[in-house]
Order: C-alpha cells, then structure tokens, then sequence
C-alpha cells in the first residue's frame, strides 16, 4: 500500500470514529508527534512520519485524535494512558 493511501486510510477512520471531517498532516521533523488543534473548522490531527513505519503507532494516533476529538480539546498524556488501559 502506497504512503498516500494508508493516510487516507488513517484519515477516514479518524472521520468514521468521530463523524466528523478532519484534516490531516504528517510532521517531517518530529517523527514521533502526535497532537490535535481545534481551532480552525475541521480538527487538524498532527501525526509524526513514524505512522508510515509503525503500524502501533499508528494505532495509537488514531486512538489519541478520536479521545481528543470527542472530547473537543487535547487529551493530556496521563488522561490518554487512563483511557488506554481502560480499553
């Protein structure tokens, strides 16, 4: 599978879990980067290139944009392992 295509992948999940529509952008520099800004009109989900290597990071980038989504503000990263253990 082509790089472009797992993000879109990536991507539509996040949209799927969420209902709602979501940007994302893959950071170059800091590969192992996870983060979610809401303030513009879609959710801007920030993942490190790290995704495109690990499929276990990937996972749990998925997992961090949707807490964070859900909640409509960045998850901590102790709130986040909480949510983690409890699934």
């Amino acid at each position: 599978m082509e790089d472009s295509e797992f993000l879109d992948k990536i991507r539509e999940k996040i949209e799927r879990l969420t209902g709602r529509q979501v940007e994302l952008q893959i950071d170059d520099e800091d590969a192992s980067q996870l983060g979610v800004e809401m303030d513009g009109d879609l959710p801007l989900v920030i993942m490190g290139n790290h995704v495109l290597e690990y499929s276990g990071f990937a996972r749990m980038g998925i997992e961090y944009a949707v807490a964070c989504i859900r909640e409509e503000r960045p998850i901590e990263p102790i709130e986040f392992h909480m949510l983690l253990a409890r699934n």
